[in-house]
């Protein structure tokens, strides 16, 4: 009984199979005939078209602009005919200058002509060639910036208010003109082409009044862009030719009655490019790069020199004192930095490493021979166990070098200098300091290799 009631078991199974195999035939079929009917359509459709419908072929590739060609063509003539244009119109300028062809109103006029003309041409041009149109725009604000600029400085023609009033203007078109075209290259001629054009005229004014409040509108300009837009080479361009152009009046003509007018602009240009270099990432809550350190870092080093050239005329003594402040802020900004705003780790080493060249200078300045090299010892100490304490791999790296520093010094200059015990005790305090280091290193460089809190 039971073998029959297994057979039957099984034969009902091979029943329930064979349906769903009968089932799955017909599936097959029906997608067999689906097929076949989607084939037969585009059969169909393709015996539609006649000669007069040709099938649409794609339009071949055009051949690619040679690189070389293209930058020269396109982009360098561009840029170096409207410095071309300019520099022609000033020193036009210059020469009906020199022979009194005409009167100075006239000269401003007509140097107004040639940049409203400018002007136009650009507007033009606009739809069709954008970027030719964009540079000729640019030739333009730089032909009334100098215009303006002569107009009031030169000739007295047009009183001060009137005179920064349309360089404002100017600015703001300027501004306006590069966010909305989205177009580096009109603030790189339009506003930093404006810095060197009074130079060509009259060489190094002598009212530093004028002249670097001029720059400093101009400037005014980069930084409008900044908040927008974040080009770093056009905040190169005007950081540098900013302070080349204060550095050379610095050296050239800082003496005299220009001393304390210097002195200001020269904490102004230092706050503003702080202030410019920085405040796109903090608004934009962004992290502070290895560039904008850098920025930071020669800015201060300008500040730095131009400080040192303008008071050399009140000795050693000062000198010492600039550098010192120096140390002593720089530290406290990059221990401000570190605690509120730990992330820019960027930001407070470079701060941390303006403020130890700083001390170690001071130091230089004030010490000599044996002094220095103690004194020396005894900042890298104190540099590597701030390290140690408060995980700063810029102190304890900064240690190691000044002890580099002071070894070489000790081999190459204070074996000449030094009497036998000054030899001896340099020496030994150092082979000492070096020795407990490198243990320090030993016994805790799980802590020390650890990566830094941000």
């Amino acid at each position: 009984m039971q073998n029959d009631n297994k057979l039957t078991e099984l034969l009902k199974k091979i029943d329930i199979l064979s349906l769903q195999i009968e089932k799955c035939k017909e599936e097959i079929n029906l997608i067999k005939n689906e097929v076949s009917g989607l084939n037969n359509n585009s059969t169909l459709n393709e015996s539609k078209l006649t000669p007069e419908s040709p099938r649409i072929k794609p339009a071949p590739p055009k051949p690619p602009v040679p690189g070389f060609e293209n930058f020269i063509g396109l982009k360098l003539i561009n840029f170096v005919g409207i410095i071309v244009l300019i520099a022609g119109l000033t020193i036009g300028v210059k020469y009906v200058i020199d022979i009194n062809l005409i009167s100075p109103f006239m000269r401003i006029m007509l140097t107004y002509a040639a940049g409203v003309v400018l002007f136009f041409i650009s507007l033009r041009l606009r739809k069709k060639y954008q970027l030719f149109s964009m540079i000729l725009f640019s030739g333009s604000m730089a032909s009334v910036y100098f215009t303006t600029y002569a107009a009031y400085e030169y000739y007295a023609l047009i009183p001060r208010v009137t005179a920064f009033s349309l360089m404002l203007i100017f600015t703001f078109f300027t501004v306006y003109n590069s966010i909305k075209y989205n177009r580096q290259e009109i603030a790189i001629l339009g506003l930093v082409g404006a810095y060197g054009i009074p130079f060509f005229v009259k060489g190094n004014s002598e009212n530093i009044t004028v002249l670097f409040s001029y720059i400093f509108i101009i400037n005014f300009g980069v930084l409008l862009i900044s908040f927008k837009k974040y080009w770093l080479s056009l905040m190169y361009i005007s950081f540098f030719t900013t302070w080349l152009i204060y550095l050379s009046w610095v050296v050239i003509y800082s003496a005299g009655d220009a001393h304390e007018k210097g002195i200001i602009f020269c904490y102004a240009f230092f706050i503003f490019f702080l202030f410019n270099s920085l405040a796109f990432k903090v608004l934009k809550r962004l992290t502070i790069t290895p560039s904008d350190t850098f920025l930071v870092i020669t800015n201060t080093a300008f500040l730095y020199f131009s400080l040192v050239i303008l008071y050399k005329e009140y000795g050693r003594a000062s000198i010492e004192n600039i550098t010192l402040y120096f140390g002593i802020l720089y530290l406290a900004a990059g221990i401000a930095v570190k605690k509120y705003i730990s992330r820019q780790q960027h930001l407070y080493n470079g701060l941390f490493c303006v403020s130890v060249t700083a001390m170690v200078a001071f130091a230089a300045i004030k010490y000599i021979n044996f002094t220095l090299t103690i004194v020396w010892v005894a900042m890298a100490v104190i540099m590597f166990v701030m390290g140690m304490v408060f995980r700063l791999k810029t102190f304890r790296i900064s240690a190691i070098l000044l002890f580099a520093v002071t070894l070489i010094k000790l081999l190459l200059m204070d074996s000449i200098k030094f009497n036998s015990i000054e030899k001896v005790s340099a020496y030994i305090v150092i082979g000492i300091v070096l020795l407990i280091i490198s243990f320090l290193y030993q016994k805790y460089k799980k802590i020390i290799f650890e990566p830094e809190n941000h």
